[in-house]
């Protein structure tokens, strides 16, 4: 007899003296993906009785990286009722993995022992002695009934379906539980299959080929006197280390930095490594990442010019009575100074070099400053007729 027949009775009625006989009225499969545990139903009653909030039956949970542990059935569920005079004596998963569209004539099922979790005394989650925090997973259950799960206070099945080769597969299961009607006894077994119609409780998933890393954005942030690569990652797997690699001319590298990569992972991560003696003038940079087996990846390259804080120059042209300053940058301050400390002469450069007319100042010694965001530089200069 279906359990939410007797959950609407429990409104006016207890179920336990009206009924000899002992059965299963919810029932799901606690599943990780990605790192997230939830209870699949299987048997869902409603009014309250459900073990979790997804559904089992024909859902697809997802598209999976071989080998990279991110999807485990780690147990279940099961929630039986037994009037005043039978008993319930335990509860098991059997499950089997197949190719979809490839079921064997006859699967070879896999138990999971669902062992004894706790007793209902109550028709409510409320804060009665014996009830059950549904933050806890398993969700509520009715005075006189029984939960039995994996893992309980033990430990989680924790079964890798990663582990299969890359294809698309079915998750079949369906739970037996034992007992008796009117007596102490074990002898009866009972079984919840879906009605085996046409198959026990399915789900499916994907297990696709492993990308070792998927590289997102490649930058470099020139602070000068150093510089740091930044990337990021959408998804690794079996990703072990990150070296950051440096080129004067973008073809011969050397490892100056390395970092621990994720291993998996299927969300985005970012990573940064400094450079604190780049090469002057031109860097290139690129990442090697180094998988757990030896073999590697490279992101893109990435480059940055680094100059000298003193690089920039003077020329002077007593024939036209003018002075260059070059070697310098757009929006660098170019200023000039007598020997007293007084500032004569002020501007901002428009690109790499700066003229300058020297016909108004009179010969003598004199400093030429340049200024840029972070720093700046003093040359002496004489200037002649």
């Amino acid at each position: 007899m279906k359990k939410y027949i007797i959950v609407a009775i429990l409104f006016f009625f207890s179920y336990t003296n009206l009924f000899a006989q002992f059965g299963l009225y919810a029932s799901a499969a606690y599943i990780n993906a990605n790192g997230s545990n939830s209870f699949y139903n299987n048997t869902a009653p409603g009014l309250g009785q459900d073990i979790g909030t997804a559904t089992f039956q024909g859902t697809n949970l997802g598209s999976f990286e071989q080998n990279s542990g991110t999807l485990k059935l780690t147990g279940a569920e099961i929630k039986t009722y037994k009037g005043a005079s039978d008993n319930v004596c335990s509860g098991t998963l059997y499950f089997t993995v197949y190719l979809t569209g490839a079921r064997p004539v006859s699967p070879v099922f896999t138990p999971v022992i669902l062992g004894f979790f706790s007793d209902c005394f109550a028709p409510a989650c409320t804060s009665f002695f014996g009830s059950f925090n549904i933050a806890a997973g398993g969700g509520c259950c009715s005075a006189g009934d029984q939960k039995w799960q994996s893992p309980g206070f033990g430990s989680a099945a924790n079964i890798d379906l990663t582990t299969y080769s890359p294809g698309i597969y079915t998750l079949e299961m369906y739970y037996e539980y034992t007992g008796q009607d009117g007596g102490a006894g074990c002898g009866t077994t009972k079984y919840d299959n879906n009605s085996n119609n046409p198959t026990n409780y399915t789900a499916g998933f994907i297990i696709a080929v492993p990308i070792p890393v998927s590289f997102g954005n490649i930058a470099v942030s020139n602070n000068r006197s150093y510089n740091t690569v930044i990337w990021k990652t959408y998804t690794e797997s079996l990703t072990k280390t990150f070296m950051l690699e440096r080129s004067a001319d973008g073809i011969h590298y050397v490892t100056i930095a390395e970092t621990p990569a994720a291993g998996f992972s299927s969300s985005i991560r970012s990573y940064s490594l400094p450079d604190m003696s780049p090469l002057k003038g031109i860097n290139y940079y690129r990442v090697k990442m180094i998988e757990t087996d030896g073999k590697y990846q490279y992101s893109s390259i990435v480059k940055t010019t680094n100059k000298a804080e003193d690089s920039w120059y003077v020329l002077s042209n007593q024939g036209r009575e003018t002075i260059q300053v070059g070697g310098i940058e757009k929006g660098n301050e170019v200023s000039i100074f007598d020997p007293l400390g007084t500032r004569i002469f002020n501007t901002r450069s428009n690109g790499s070099y700066c003229n300058i007319s020297t016909s108004n100042i009179p010969a003598g010694v004199y400093f030429v400053k340049v200024t840029s965001n972070n720093s700046s530089s003093v040359k002496q200069i004489f200037i002649s007729h």
